[in-house]
């Protein structure tokens, strides 16, 4: 009988712990999706921080600096795609993401922020991994530039306004030229371009921008524009080589078109539709190659006087 009460308590300890085990299981948090969270603790955070899948948040709206010091310790990419504000607390907490090893790669990533203070725009130039900004609308902390111009990979901004002085910084980018992680390796684009320069939001442009942006190798883009002056167009025609796309105009003066005519490299107007016999005679003398929408061709003009 005794045995038998000793094994009755046994049972009903392990039923016990059973219980318990399940009551706890049963209770557990969920594990949080990345992808769907809106929000998160610090614990939450912790925990993605340990995983090994690169973090993307389709959802998430907001990050303190407890927060993003915790996703800094997070062993590879990290991607905000509607993180719309950040604190220069939370800039400083995530610039201590270690950068990824592989060539190529980013870090951080925000799609959508478009608006940084200058604190904020300070303490992610301290950031020694690669940082993408493809939204940010202004740019005017010059260490921020320089930073953004000595990544590797092709550099994409935003920006709805540019000042000649960022315009120069960013101009030096040679982002698609040199696997800068294994010395003597150097990796280049088919076409031999140093980099691709993308202005996604640049609706005006300055002579004086434009000048600056001369001093650029590789491919410039500029399909927001939708007019460019003569001066700004003679400007981007010194640049030496490269392509130049402006994919956006869909005219250009006689003016204009002489000016890009000068320039030595590659031109891309594709969305090109109205050229007058004058601008079509004036666009035929350029050298390089040219891309024009299907349907328009400066051929039949060129070398005809002008009626």
């Amino acid at each position: 009988m005794q045995v038998t009460r000793k094994a009755w308590r046994w049972w009903m300890v392990a039923a016990g712990l059973a219980w318990a085990a399940a009551v706890s299981h049963a209770t557990a948090a969920p594990a949080v999706d990345p992808l769907r969270v809106e929000s998160l603790t610090v614990e939450q955070a912790r925990e993605l921080a340990s995983r090994k899948a690169p973090l993307q948040f389709n959802a998430l709206v907001a990050i303190d600096a407890a927060i993003a010091a915790e996703l800094a310790k997070h062993d590879g990419t990290i991607c905000f795609t509607v993180l719309a504000e950040l604190s220069p607390e939370a800039a400083r907490a995530l610039a201590a993401h270690k950068p990824m090893k592989g060539f190529g790669q980013f870090d951080l990533e925000f799609r959508a922020l478009r608006h940084i203070t200058p604190e904020t725009a300070a303490a992610l130039a301290t950031h020694v991994g690669n940082l993408r900004l493809p939204a940010i609308e202004r740019l005017d902390s010059a260490d921020l530039a320089r930073k953004l111009a000595g990544q590797w990979g092709e550099l994409k901004v935003g920006v709805t306004e540019l000042s000649p002085e960022i315009a120069a910084i960013l101009a030096t980018n040679e982002g698609m030229f040199e696997d800068r992680t294994r010395p003597g390796v150097v990796t280049r684009r088919a076409d031999q371009s140093r980099s691709v320069l993308w202005f996604a939001a640049l609706k005006h442009l300055e002579p004086a921008v434009a000048a600056s942006l001369a001093a650029h190798q590789g491919v410039l883009v500029l399909n927001e524009l939708t007019e460019l002056s003569p001066e700004a167009a003679a400007a981007l025609a010194r640049r030496k080589g490269g392509s130049l796309i402006l994919n956006g105009l869909e005219r250009l003066s006689p003016e204009t078109a002489a000016a890009l005519a000068a320039y030595d490299g590659e031109i891309a107007l594709r969305c090109l539709r109205d050229l007058s016999p004058e601008a079509a005679t004036a666009l035929a003398a350029h050298r390089g190659r040219l891309h024009l929408m299907r349907g328009v061709d400066v051929r039949p003009v060129a070398g005809r006087p002008s009626p």
